[in-house]
């Protein structure tokens, strides 16, 4: 059913349809008189640059033009109104459009208008229901001593160091090694020669047949390591292959940690004690737990404003949302050396939709509550905070600030501020209840 038209009779109308709450399609009808002007004037200036023997550039006969031209000139002339009309209906129907439109049921007899649909989808339009008391967990963000100790071994992981040692090697040591790979023959020709390689024997990063084939390995050794390659091998020429490798061991290393005591610590953060740093430590892992306390806070608002709310998407919406996520996977894969493959693209486009679609109602639903509580954030807002991040990160604030307004980070910012406020506003008005720190709080829904 037609929602408006167009009151005074125009050279191009357009009624509106929506089928979808998502689907508009304009009806648009463009007044023969108008479609003639624009014919005749096109088909007149084809005439001027028109060369035919027998005839000056420019002076063949208008008829003859026509007839050689004419369904071409034709052609060009809906091809030229058919935007018009888009534009047209984009202005009087304030259309917030998420794809190009599509032409659809083009009618062009001998007399009377030009007819066509331009089908197209838009954002839908969102009534908000109640937003108020949305139920709303938020755990408590503890840091044990443990996961203060965990952060301290990793750190001294990092700074461990390796003394040679005349015995056989086991887990955890370095192993100083030249690797020789077999050649077509059954030999290991010196020209392959893979010098200098080092390995931490037992090591998740190894290649599985290097760990189980190095153990027990000493200085002056030569070892034979088999390798099968899988048959999805980013290597072409390794696929479903078996390489021998010839190891000939010339150092094994012990590892030593060292002690954790102020001279470590000093070793890390200049003047500080153990102590000083545990305490560091512990500030950055609380802060870290309240970053994700406030990001579960935020989903579970997301969550709850779409189970009360029936939002319709657009297909198209949701597509691109899946293409840029499958874009990623395959920018991960090429990382990590893995190939794509139809059936992992699949089994994403199938498990992903869900959270698309979810993730784009919230993003529709909070939007739709900024224009509703008129949030919004000024041009000082984003300054303060692009100051507050450059200090955050220890960077100089004016080369920060030209970064930011040299590209579109500047928007970026005002967006994570209008989507904060957007969740905090929501977050004063919600139910929230204090749960344990170990509380699983998408559990009971997800």
């Amino acid at each position: 059913m037609a929602e408006n038209q167009a009151k005074d009779p125009q050279p191009i109308s357009t009624v509106i349809e929506s089928p979808e709450p998502w689907k508009r399609v304009v009806k648009a009808s463009v007044d023969r008189a108008h479609f003639d002007q624009e014919y005749a004037n096109r088909l007149k200036k084809a005439a001027k640059s028109h060369q035919k023997p027998g005839f000056r550039k420019g002076r063949t006969p208008r008829a003859l033009v026509e007839k050689e031209m004419g369904d071409l000139i034709r052609t060009e002339t809906v091809e030229a109104l058919v935007p018009k009309a888009w534009m047209s209906a984009l202005m009087e129907y304030k259309l917030a459009p998420v794809n190009d439109p599509t032409l659809e049921n083009l009618e062009f007899e001998e007399e009377g208008p030009l007819k066509f649909d331009l089908v197209v989808e838009v954002r839908p339009e969102i009534e908000l229901g109640n937003i108020e008391g949305l139920p709303i967990k938020r755990r408590l963000a503890e840091v044990a001593e443990t996961d203060v100790d965990q952060v301290l071994e990793r750190l001294a992981e990092s700074r461990a160091t390796f003394e040679k040692v005349d015995r056989a090697a086991a887990n955890d040591d370095q192993i100083l090694l030249d690797l020789v790979p077999a050649g077509p023959g059954g030999d290991f020709p010196e020209e392959g020669r893979i010098a200098d390689q080092r390995f931490i024997l037992g090591s998740p990063n190894n290649m599985p047949a290097f760990n189980e084939g190095l153990q027990g390995c000493a200085a002056g050794d030569t070892r034979s390591v088999t390798v099968d390659y899988p048959a999805d091998h980013p290597n072409e020429g390794l696929k479903g292959q078996s390489m021998e490798f010839r190891c000939e061991i010339r150092e094994v290393a012990a590892k030593t940690l060292p002690a954790l005591d102020d001279a470590f610590a000093a070793t890390v953060a200049e003047d500080k004690s153990l102590a000083d740093l545990r305490e560091d430590i512990r500030a950055d892992l609380e802060k870290e737990a309240a970053k994700r306390v406030e990001q579960e806070m935020d989903r579970q608002v997301q969550r709850e404003l779409v189970g009360r709310h029936d939002v319709s998407l657009p297909p198209s919406m949701v597509s691109r949302y899946l293409a840029s996520g499958l874009e990623d996977l395959h920018r991960r894969n090429g990382q990590m050396g893995r190939p794509n493959s139809e059936e992992e693209d699949k089994e994403y486009l199938e498990a992903g939709r869900p959270h698309a679609e979810t993730a784009l109602a919230g993003m529709l639903l909070l939007e739709a509550v900024r224009r509703q509580e008129d949030i919004k954030v000024t041009a000082e807002d984003v300054e303060e905070r692009i100051e507050q991040l450059a200090l955050e990160n220890g960077f100089d604030i004016d080369r920060y600030r030209d970064f930011v307004n040299s590209g579109e980070e500047k928007e970026r910012i005002e967006y994570d501020l209008l989507e904060r406020r957007t969740y905090d506003f929501l977050l004063s008005r919600a139910e929230i209840t204090e749960v344990p720190a170990d509380t699983d709080v998408f559990a009971e829904k997800e």
